[in-house]
């Protein structure tokens, strides 16, 4: 994400600066929960693997998995995960990668992140089992383009509970 959203100090306490808080972000992943809904259905929430990749939640998910089949109806979603002392909601739209060389990052930072080493093969990853939220291979790969980022301390947190609006 190479844009600056606005920040909106949620408290009194000092709000946190994007700039700062992404990096931590990206260097501690973990299991995170998507929620997805269809048109009329109600909210199906999932736990997955996410990495960070171009500035962006990352994760990977067969293309026959309910999450792909909802998520080609309603492409809004919510995915909420702990990193660096912080509770974080991210609001936004899913996109699909489908450029190898964004799909090659993401591929790259699974293996350094979890271990798991997929291979980037044109829009997909191949080669790998390991994934199990994602479903079986391959696996399709989806970004979250956030809208609005929620930050909430929870232990020793880099900033006081923060609201990021970016624009669209």
């Amino acid at each position: 994400m190479h844009q600056s959203p606005r920040v909106e100090p949620l408290t009194d306490a000092e709000p946190g600066s994007w700039d700062r808080v992404l990096p931590l972000l990206e260097a501690e992943p973990g299991t995170s929960w998507l929620t997805v809904t269809g048109k009329d259905g109600p909210p199906h929430t999932r736990p997955l693997l996410v990495v960070w990749a171009s500035g962006r939640p990352c994760f990977a998910s067969g293309e026959d998995t309910a999450k792909a089949r909802l998520l080609s109806v309603s492409p809004q979603a919510s995915l909420a995960f702990q990193a660096a002392g912080l509770d974080v909601v991210v609001e936004g739209t899913v996109q699909r990668v489908k450029e190898h060389g964004r799909v090659r990052r993401v591929a790259d930072a699974y293996a350094k992140a979890y271990g798991w080493a997929p291979q980037a093969e044109g829009a997909l990853l191949t080669g790998a089992e390991g994934a199990p939220t994602a479903g079986p291979p391959p696996y399709a790969v989806y970004t979250v383009v956030p809208t609005t980022v929620y930050a909430f301390p929870s232990d020793e947190a880099p900033c006081g509970p923060t609201r990021w609006r970016f624009d669209p």
